[in-house]
C-alpha cells in the first residue's frame, strides 16, 4: 500500500482522545473507523477530537461514523470536536444539516486548548 492508504489512529491526551483519520473515508474504510470508535473509552468532561487533516474524501458512510462518534461522546457526557475539517467535508456536513451537530475547530491543538480553557 502507498503512503496515502487509509488509516485510523488513537492517541490518549490529558483531556481525552484524539482520533486521526487519514485517506479516503468511504463504505470500504468506514468499518475500520467504526471499530476504532467502538474501542474508545471516554469519561464525563473529556473530549473526543476527530482529526480530519489527512482525510481526502468522505461519503455518507463516513458521515455516519462521525455521528456514531458523537453518540459515543454524548453517552459518556463528553465533548466531540471535528478538527482540521477539509472544505469539501464541511460542505457535505452543511448540505445534510449536520454541521450544527459538531463543534468544528481549525486544528487539533486549537480544539484541545479550547476544551482545557472551557473546563478549567
Amino acid at each position: 500500500m502507498s503512503d496515502d492508504a487509509f488509516s485510523v489512529s488513537l492517541h490518549q491526551v490529558e483531556t481525552g482522545v484524539v482520533l486521526a483519520v487519514r485517506g479516503d473515508l468511504d463504505a470500504y474504510t468506514s468499518p475500520q473507523l467504526l471499530e476504532k470508535i467502538g474501542g474508545i473509552s471516554l469519561v464525563r468532561g473529556q473530549v473526543l477530537v476527530v482529526d480530519l487533516s489527512g482525510t481526502r474524501f468522505c461519503d455518507s458512510s463516513g458521515i455516519s461514523a462521525f455521528v456514531a462518534a458523537r453518540n459515543l461522546a454524548a453517552t459518556a457526557h463528553a465533548g466531540i470536536v471535528l478538527a482540521a475539517v477539509p472544505r469539501q467535508i464541511l460542505r457535505v456536513l452543511g448540505m445534510v444539516g449536520l454541521d450544527s451537530l459538531f463543534t468544528i475547530s481549525p486544528s487539533v491543538q486549537d480544539a484541545l486548548s479550547a476544551h482545557r480553557a472551557g473546563s478549567g
